[in-house]
Formats: C-alpha cells, sequence, structure tokens
C-alpha cells in the first residue's frame, strides 16, 4: 500500500503507527529532525483536506437531467431497448421529446410505488401511471411532425424511396413501448382486482383494464387529439 494514502486514511492503526514512529525517533533525533519529519507527516495527512479548502474551482453538481433517458429508468431489457431507440429522434424536436422523457420517468416512479406490498390505496397511483404513459408516448409521437420527409436524393443513395420511412420507424417504437408499458398495467390490473374481490374497501375500487387497450369514455376529457 502506498504510505502516503496510508497517512492520508488517518484511521486507528495510521495513527498508532505514527505515535510508535514519533516515539522511537526521540531516542535517535535530535530535537529539530524530529519537529521537521512531525511537520511534514501533518502536511502529508492534511494535505487533502488543505486542497479542498482553498480550491476556488467553482463544484459542479451532478444531478441526473429529468428530461434525459438514464439508467433509473430501466425496467426490462425490453423496454431498455425501446426507450434507447428513441434517443435518435430528439434531433428533430428536443421540446416534445423532453417532455416523453419526464412523463415515462413519472410513469417507471410510480411503477416502483405500484409494486410495492404495502400499498393499499393504489387506485389513484394507477390512473396517474396510465395517464403519465400515454402522456409520454403522445409527445414523443408528435415529433414525427417535425420531421422531414426524405428527398429524392436519399432515395437514390440508399434505395429506399419511402418519404415517412423515419415516420413509420418511430410509430413503430412508440406503438411497442406503448404495448409493453400497458401489459405492466394490466398485469397490475389483474393483481389489485383479486385483492380487491377478497377484501373490497372503501378506498379502492375494481380497475377496469383490458387486454384490448379500450378505454371508458370520460366526456370530461378532451381526448381529440391523443393519439393513445
Amino acid at each position: 500500500m502506498d504510505p502516503i494514502k496510508l497517512l492520508q486514511n488517518r484511521n486507528i492503526q495510521t495513527t498508532l503507527f505514527i505515535s510508535i514512529v514519533c516515539i522511537s525517533l526521540f531516542q535517535l533525533l535530535d530535537m529539530k529532525y524530529i519537529v521537521t519529519i512531525g511537520v511534514f507527516i501533518l502536511l502529508i495527512v492534511y494535505s487533502s483536506d488543505m486542497i479542498q479548502k482553498t480550491d476556488t474551482t467553482p463544484s459542479i453538481r451532478e444531478d441526473r437531467k429529468h428530461d434525459e433517458i438514464s439508467d433509473d429508468m430501466y425496467y426490462n431489457s425490453k423496454i431498455h431497448s425501446l426507450v434507447t431507440e428513441l434517443k435518435p429522434f430528439k434531433k428533430y424536436n428536443k421540446v416534445t421529446y423532453k417532455e416523453g422523457v419526464r412523463y415515462l420517468r413519472k410513469f417507471f416512479k410510480t411503477i416502483h410505488i405500484l409494486e410495492r406490498d404495502d400499498i393499499s390505496h393504489y387506485n389513484p397511483y394507477f390512473d396517474n401511471a396510465h395517464m403519465y404513459l400515454k402522456e409520454s408516448i403522445n409527445n414523443f409521437q408528435s415529433m414525427a411532425v417535425s420531421m422531414p420527409e426524405r428527398n429524392y436524393n436519399d432515395g437514390l443513395k440508399y434505395n429506399d424511396f419511402e418519404v415517412t420511412k423515419k415516420t413509420h420507424v418511430l410509430g413503430k417504437i412508440c406503438k411497442e413501448l406503448y404495448n409493453e408499458c400497458y401489459y405492466i398495467l394490466l398485469n397490475l390490473s389483474i393483481l389489485f382486482n383479486e385483492r380487491w374481490s377478497e377484501n373490497p374497501t372503501h378506498f379502492t375500487k375494481e380497475i377496469t383494464f383490458n387486454a384490448d387497450r379500450i378505454d371508458e369514455f370520460d366526456s370530461r376529457l378532451d381526448n381529440h387529439w391523443s393519439l393513445v
């Protein structure tokens, strides 16, 4: 082990070692040499603290950006792969992309809450998770409006004349991502409904969720422009 790093650790063993060395030096060296060595040891021990206090470089907080895709959004390999495939589309509309990421992060956070064994009043969290998912996918899908159509030269270059190719790719990713996340909610709804049927309470209700992804119509909500 590096003796300097050992000194800087300043654990009990290091302190005892320094004490034994100092006692031994009293018998072998003059006082001026002992003082010099003592000062040198103190400088080594407290060098890191001194550097930190005298450093004027502004500290940089490495807070996770809530509008960027990161590892805290990981749920499973399939979803992780689909989310990663969305990153290249950010350049077409950064605003809606970031909104999509924010809502998707809220979705995953709420899912983790719903998966807790001790959750009792799950209905509002479930409704919020479904809303977050739809808002996220709608924002991601709306990036297609900002995508330029492929021109004739690009068609010649790649021998592919489909002008809306990128739009179709984005739509496919969004659809698969929505399906994967929807079935997470579906599985949770089955679990909660079983719990509700065994012990119904005033604070819970049956969740009307189905594999066909058909939502109950609510005239109070304006869904005319919703993509999911």
